[in-house]
């Protein structure tokens, strides 16, 4: 029941359009334990705040990016997401090893979350596979 409750708060702060918030709410929500892979970048994330500088640097480079969640499965304690974010590139995106500038085109980037709960309800990893090409061609 817990990993329903945190599924509910996650699912809620993708359609924000407030991303203080929604980072606010990511930090309620997951482990101290916490482990970011980002399969896109090959960036892997050991800690909260390595993790929150990451996002901020996809904040920064789509401010008005919004999720639509299109579907879930579960799995004992693993959700699956598909999902596509779409946003604006109006900003500063660091990608490993060089940024790229503010291009002012709408990106829709397909992508797959998988998270996994610990046994407190916790989101304890998050994996994330997107079209990182398919993004750089939109760029």
């Amino acid at each position: 029941m817990a990993t329903l409750l945190i599924e509910t708060q996650i699912y809620s702060n993708f359609t924000t359009s407030n991303p203080q918030k929604m980072m606010e709410e990511y930090r309620k929500v997951i482990s101290k334990d916490f482990v970011y892979d980002e399969a896109g970048t090959g960036m892997v994330y050991n800690t909260h705040d390595d993790f929150f500088n990451a996002f901020e640097g996809w904040k920064n480079g789509f401010s008005d990016a919004k999720f639509t969640l299109h579907r879930t499965t579960r799995s004992g304690n693993i959700v699956f997401h598909e999902l596509t974010c779409t946003g604006t590139h109006d900003g500063l995106f660091p990608m490993p090893g060089y940024e790229t500038t503010a291009s002012g085109n709408v990106v829709a980037n397909r992508c797959v979350m998988i998270l996994e709960f610990n046994k407190d309800g916790k989101v304890k990893k998050c994996t994330l596979y997107f079209d990182n090409f398919g993004m750089m061609k939109a760029i």
